[in-house]
């Protein structure tokens, strides 16, 4: 069984999930951009019943993204780094943020999603497959893509 370990910035959040990724992309939308500090974030998507928290404080609070779905943020009580991102539409579905994951670069995205609110500088590098203005119409292709690679 594939164990992805990880946890916030400041050491007090340490987590283990029990699952291969279902999907990772990079994902450029506004929220991402602010909540990552970046010019995108990374997202790994894993079944939430993998999830298990073993220290620290998490909170979570509720808002609504660049694409007007509802989402759950949770993050570190001590410090804020955001852990994972919960949709009320994907309930057992975590999109657990990639610079939270220990061996990050073991995981390489299927795609770029949101590229229309992308950095000026970094679109005209982005390449054609796999990229999406917005959300893509069809995850479970992206994830039958993941699969493959």
């Amino acid at each position: 069984m594939t164990i992805h370990t990880g946890g916030c910035q400041c050491g007090a959040v340490r987590y283990e999930i029990s699952s291969a990724p279902l999907l990772a992309y990079c994902c450029h939308c506004t929220d991402c951009q602010q909540q990552s500090s970046s010019a995108f974030g990374m997202s790994v998507w894993f079944p939430g019943s993998a999830f298990k928290l073993t220290s620290g404080a998490l909170k979570t609070w509720v808002t609504h993204g660049e694409s007007g779905n509802q989402k759950s943020c949770t993050f570190c009580a001590d410090c804020g780094t955001r852990i994972y991102h919960a949709f009320p539409d994907e309930s057992d579905t975590l999109s657990v943020k990639g610079g939270s994951l220990e061996r990050i670069k073991d995981i390489t995205p299927i795609a770029h999603i949101w590229t229309k609110s992308a950095q000026p500088w970094l679109k005209k590098r982005l390449a054609a497959e796999h990229c999406f203005e917005t959300e893509p119409a069809d995850f479970e292709g992206l994830i039958a893509e993941f699969h493959k690679s």
